[in-house]
């Protein structure tokens, strides 16, 4: 799902198919023991390498009609460190080469 507008695109009833054709390949597929399908769809908004905020949509398909969908946001703490910030090579010691 490439933005916002696809999931409010997508009406309850909506086929799998015409999901598909909406909002495109999901990131996630969830399947339940009640053949129920769940799909998520993720939308990140960026500034520069950051991430500012996510939105997860997800789409529930039973029978291959959507049944249901809810959306939910994330905003990473502002001051919070990812990973990849906290791994480095360099020494900032004097004595180091």
């Amino acid at each position: 799902m490439t933005s916002v507008c696809a999931f409010y695109d997508v009406p309850i009833g909506t086929t799998q198919e015409e999901l598909f054709a909406t909002a495109g390949d999901p990131i996630v597929t969830r399947r339940f023991n009640d053949g129920t399908i769940e799909y998520e769809y993720i939308e990140r908004f960026k500034v520069g390498a950051r991430i500012l905020n996510e939105r997860h949509y997800y789409v529930l398909v039973r029978d291959g009609v959507v049944v249901s969908k809810r959306m939910r946001e994330v905003s990473p703490t502002p001051f919070g460190y990812d990973s990849y910030d906290m791994q480095t090579t360099q020494k900032n010691d004097e004595n180091s080469p």
